[in-house]
């Protein structure tokens, strides 16, 4: 039989080629970006010498031997963060401090130094070990800025950090993650020198390279920055990826720069319709206010109600989830943390018990054909999918229930193998024979989108496909119902607010409609601001001087950036003075508020040893925007 006779013979037969799947559309993932987007949730580890001294980011100058956790149990650390549903944990390897949690051939600065299993000990093995036993993936965060090593700033360093990459690239098996940040340069120990060291950050790294390595050593794992390659920073350290939440990006600057890690992005929390990469979101937050363990705020660790909340800002919206949950000196997770995480976990598992839209009958009126039904996006299987001919922009999918059903939760996903392609949708359900709007209109799909409205008991629902860059396909239509009594916890009470009433304050520049009395009124979307319309912007140093009315015995003194999402004014340096009289003042205390910008929370100053005083006064020495000052609260903490 010839060949033109054996394709009709074949057709009669049923033996026809299957219909071919859509083409791909715009940027794609690559498969360690499929692979983590797949995990939805994985959580960071923050355990360095900033857990024993107290700070959020160390200066570089601290001795290794204050490292030294006293029962130390990865198990128990690993173990929770597996059980509360996190699919890999990411230790943060080397922080900005520069001493490295593993042996390292490139620094003294290292944890053979400690007293810790007398210097025979190994974190990072710890770690990826404890991530194998429970069950999950393992991935590292090394600082590229090093605040220690003396070399950093010049050419000598990138040697140094891209042999420190390999030797925790090649040395604890197959990891998940690779993580940098932005933070690059600054004041810093380095070796001695302690002064402060600025680099060009578009080329000092040279992250291409850098990046290279990283895909020679461990080609399946997904590196995050703020521009990827592999997941972007959202923006923001508020645990929220805003909603649209492109997948796809194009990396730019604000200022029209080259951009990079630690550069001024914009965008980054949107991400790019049509964007030239698929870099999508990752949503890093804390369970506690700061990002190591600190004994004060124990009782401000996030509620499940919370934590559940972010997981539909963030997962909910198309990004990942990387929850950060610091082990105590101890080298264990403290129980408040492990309570927070159970009832998350118990949360989410309610949440997802029941899938209401089991059973039911999908048909579309845009089909591709066999292979692309529109029942394949009830089989809770991510690869298969419904897909409208290639002509097609626009489609409605429909679910006919079994029976009515009572549900306020409903999760799509786009196969994102296909790239992103729906831009605008709206959901509709049917009651008692009638349909109406139910979802109001969205527009990002991706991985998946979970979108909550008022519960409703319906026994159809409608998914319209408005606008589509390209035919439309979708892997899943789900309906949830939202778990009930969440625990929450009680508003967060200022332990100084009975004694504010006796104090007073005063401040270097005055103005109307922000005086220095706003800095002790409690309520912290009011702040003390050097601006006024009439002598303009009054720039650093300027100063607050509290009188608590008599004099007590400090611990602490706390200091709260305005909170209504700006930068402008917010104090990054400062001086602390004390006094019993008013008049004379002690030797001044001088620092940073690191990382204020992207996590802008109290920041609490440990006072001396011994610290008795009447008055505080403050004096912002530096802002990381404009030149004015503005402070929220000022507060103590009386022994």
């Amino acid at each position: 039989m010839n060949a033109r006779l054996l394709i009709p013979a074949l057709l009669s037969l049923g033996l026809a080629q299957a219909v071919p799947p859509p083409a791909p559309y715009g940027a794609l993932p690559d498969a360690s970006q499929v692979a983590i987007q797949d995990l939805e949730t994985y959580a960071f580890v923050h355990f360095t010498t900033n857990t024993f001294t107290g700070k959020e980011w160390g200066y570089g100058d601290e001795s290794p031997s204050i490292f030294n956790p006293t029962d130390f149990d990865a198990d128990q650390i690993v173990g929770s963060i597996a059980k509360a549903g996190f699919k890999g944990v990411i230790l943060t390897c080397k922080h900005h401090d520069g001493f490295c949690m593993w042996p390292t051939k490139t620094t003294d600065h290292n944890i053979s130094k400690t007293p810790w299993k007398d210097g025979n000990g190994d974190m990072v093995k710890e770690f990826s070990e404890a991530a194998k036993r429970a069950g999950i993936k393992f991935g590292v965060y090394l600082s590229p800025w090093d605040r220690n090593n003396a070399a950093y700033g010049t050419p000598e360093y990138i040697p140094l950090y891209r042999a420190q990459l390999t030797e925790l690239l090649t040395n604890y098996g197959e990891l998940f993650a690779v993580w940098f940040d932005g933070a690059n340069g600054g004041d810093g120990f380095y070796g001695g020198k302690r002064e402060k060291r600025g680099i060009d950050r578009t080329t000092y790294y040279d992250w291409p390279n850098t990046w290279a390595l990283v895909r020679k050593l461990q080609p399946k794992a997904s590196m995050f920055s703020d521009v990827g390659p592999g997941t972007r920073w959202i923006g923001n350290e508020r645990g929220i990826a805003g909603y649209p939440c492109w997948a796809t990006y194009t990396p730019a600057t604000k200022d029209g720069s080259k951009p990079g890690p630690g550069m001024p992005m914009k965008d980054l929390g949107t991400g790019t319709p049509d964007g030239t990469a698929w870099i999508p979101g990752e949503v890093d937050v804390s369970i506690r206010p700061g990002w190591f363990w600190h004994e004060s705020e124990n009782a401000r660790v996030r509620s499940p109600k919370n934590l559940l909340n972010l997981y539909f800002n963030s997962v909910g919206h198309g990004a990942t989830f990387l929850l950060n949950i610091p082990p105590d000196r101890r080298g264990k997770l403290h129980a408040a943390d492990v309570a927070a995480l159970e009832g998350y976990k118990k949360a989410l598992d309610q949440l997802f018990s029941k899938n209401f839209a089991d059973g039911a009958k999908a048909t579309a009126d845009q089909n591709r054909g066999e292979g692309f039904e529109a029942a394949k996006v009830l089989d809770a299987d991510k690869a298969t999918y419904w897909a409208a001919p290639d002509n097609a922009k626009t489609a409605t999918l429909e679910l006919t229930l079994p029976e009515t059903r009572t549900f306020d939760v409903i999760r799509l996903r786009e196969p994102i193998q296909l790239g992103q392609r729906v831009r605008k949708f709206a959901v509709d359900v049917r009651q008692n024979g009638t349909w109406s709007e139910w979802i109001g209109t969205g527009s990002s799909i991706g991985h998946q989108v979970l979108l909550t409205g008022k519960p409703v008991t319906a026994d159809g629902v409608r998914v319209r496909i408005l606008e589509s860059a390209a035919s439309p396909c979708l892997a899943e239509v789900s309906l949830w119902k939202m778990p009930d009594d969440v625990p929450d916890s009680l508003a967060k009470v200022d332990p100084a607010a009975a004694m504010k009433k006796d104090w007073k304050v005063t401040s270097s520049f005055e103005t109307k409609d922000h005086p220095a009395a706003a800095a002790i009124d409690g309520n912290p979307s009011t702040f003390w601001c050097t601006h006024d319309s009439v002598q303009g912007e009054q720039g650093p140093p300027q100063s607050l001087t509290l009188d608590l009315g008599k004099t007590e015995n400090l611990s602490a003194a706390t200091f709260l950036p305005r909170q209504d999402g700006s930068a402008h004014a917010v104090v990054d340096r400062y001086r602390i003075e004390w006094s019993n009289d008013g008049q004379t003042w002690g030797k001044p205390l001088e620092g940073e508020f690191s990382n204020i910008r992207a996590n802008p929370i109290e920041q609490r100053v440990d006072l001396p040893v011994g610290t008795s005083a009447r008055y505080l006064r403050f004096t912002a020495l530096h802002v990381l925007e404009k030149n004015n000052v503005t402070l929220a609260e000022i507060g103590v903490v009386v022994k």
